[in-house]
């Protein structure tokens, strides 16, 4: 076991040498709340944080947990790919997590942290599915609690209904079974609900609650948290000069590269809002760096996007800002092919990477988009394509113009021809979402998001339009993956050769 932590630790401290700078940052937190959880002794807790191991033996319960817990402290560092990675590997021999005396909680405790990497990326559906797993499955008071707490932090981010008492009830519990992690992060999020009320008072109590739980305990990565919030009231009032300041301070403290990176970004936003550009760039470019060099997929997309609207809008460098929309759209289309859905921040980098390809780029000369947008249909067959491109177009339509009538007036659309389509899709296995419900849940398995992007591209476009004009940007994308032979792209794509001579003449012949 000892090796294959050597090598999960080398991938989170990037590094050829087992540093653990990153684990011993993080163990007070992570390892502590196994032993308050009951899951772990505490002489296991303390090998663990000690000395980083867990048993001379081999224990592949044991063994599991430790890489969750890695996979946690990735997901924390804004890791997103190796988390997913390991929870995905956890996934996968998830019958370890079913076996002995510890099988509920090992299993519910997985579930539960599986469900903080989808809150922190923003995939709330998937958030709660997990969290609701793990209630379903556990008797342990202390486990139900946790997880019911969890719930009210997702409630919150989902602007459902808050009820203090709740919050409270959950923080009193925590602290009267000394669950000293729990009971910080509470205050911490209850400070951070009571702050979008703009409760600055209520707010900023249990702010200093926590700091203080989280100083005495050596809880790093909650106490930085704590520290950058400050920070971020500052900013909310208007006192961009004093945050700034704070956050130089701050950063000078900080040894943590997660935090230096978020503490860069937040410095060139505010060099950017008061006009200071070469302050700006200079901060974004150095939160890139850090980024880029510690895989922090969370702090990447908005560096690199920050860079490009300077040189976009500041500087008027169109060279120097396609590159950086480019290293941000590229940071946020890889994520998503792992699994990482574009929303929040990184669905801004997609938008603004459009607007600005549609502004300096329009038409046919959006080759580079188009290259990024078609990505997924590769190993496809035209059929396939097209029947993925219609349900992504009417997906779009319903989301953005209206279900119904609205999707077929935008579209030029007869009602006829439009159920004769979606009846084609569902014979094939493509069905579509209720979207008479209130709360409609668009199921992963056909969405894809470069084709929701192209028809935000083409959104003035009619069906006759849109459909000429996607077959022609399709073909060209393949017939240059086929290295320009119409006869590997028939074959491929899986359509009669001279049907692709006459669909493709406006390749050889200069048209379009």
């Amino acid at each position: 076991m000892a090796q294959r932590q050597i090598l999960l630790s080398n991938e989170i401290n990037k590094t050829t040498e087992s540093g653990e700078a990153v684990e011993k940052f993080h163990a007070p937190e992570c390892y502590a709340l196994l032993g308050q959880i009951g899951f772990l002794d505490e002489d296991k807790v303390a090998l663990m944080l000690n000395q980083g191991k867990i048993s001379e033996r081999r224990n592949r319960m044991l063994e599991a947990l430790q890489k969750i817990t890695y996979a946690k402290i990735a997901r924390l560092e804004g890791n997103y790919l190796f988390a997913t990675e390991l929870f995905e590997q956890v996934a996968d021999k998830i019958s370890v997590l079913n076996q002995g005396t510890q099988q509920e909680g090992a299993l519910g405790y997985f579930y539960y942290e599986y469900s903080g990497f989808f809150s922190q990326i923003d995939d709330f559906n998937a958030a709660y599915r997990y969290l609701e797993k793990a209630r379903s499955i556990t008797s342990s008071n202390k486990m139900k609690q946790m997880i019911n707490f969890q719930l009210l932090v997702l409630d919150s981010a989902s602007d459902k209904k808050f009820v203090l008492k709740k919050w409270l009830q959950s923080i009193a519990y925590f602290n009267k079974y000394e669950m000293t992690v729990l009971e910080s992060q509470a205050h911490y999020a209850l400070a951070l609900e009571l702050l979008q009320q703009e409760n600055l008072a209520d707010a900023t109590t249990h702010l200093d609650q926590a700091h203080e739980t989280a100083a005495l305990f050596g809880f790093q990565y909650l106490h930085w948290s704590i520290d950058f919030s400050r920070g971020c009231i500052l900013v909310s009032q208007n006192r961009n000069s004093e945050a700034i300041q704070y956050f130089k301070g701050l950063l000078e403290k900080v040894t943590n590269a997660r935090f230096s990176a978020k503490i860069q970004l937040k410095l060139a936003e505010l060099y950017h809002v008061m006009g200071d550009v070469e302050h700006a760039l200079e901060a974004a470019k150095i939160a890139m760096e850090v980024s880029q060099q510690f895989s922090i997929a969370s702090e990447l997309p908005g560096a690199c996007l920050l860079l490009g609207r300077i040189y976009h809008r500041k500087i008027a460098d169109i060279t120097k800002a396609f590159f950086y929309y480019q290293q941000a759209f590229g940071s946020v289309l890889a994520l998503a092919k792992s699994g990482v859905p574009l929303k929040g921040d990184r669905l801004q980098v997609m938008n603004q990477y459009v607007i600005f390809l549609e502004e300096h780029f329009p038409g046919e000369m959006a080759d580079s988009a188009n290259e990024d947008l078609f990505a997924f249909s590769k190993s496809l067959n035209w059929v396939k394509i097209k029947d993925l491109f219609h349900y992504n177009l009417f997906l779009y339509h319903y989301l953005n113009t209206g279900v119904g009538n609205k999707t077929l007036e935008a579209l030029d659309f007869p009602a006829s021809s439009f159920y004769s389509a979606t009846e084609r899709l569902r014979s094939r296995g493509i069905t579509f979402p209720n979207f008479r419900k209130s709360d409609v849940e668009i199921p992963a398995e056909n969405y894809v998001e470069g084709l929701q992007q192209y028809a935000r591209l083409h959104r003035d476009k009619n069906w006759v339009e849109i459909n000429e004009c996607f077959e022609k940007d399709m073909l060209k994308y393949h017939y240059k993956l086929n290295n320009y032979n119409k006869k590997h792209l028939a074959k491929n794509l899986e359509l009669a050769y001279s049907g692709i001579v006459n669909r493709t003449k406006y390749l050889t012949s200069g048209e379009g």
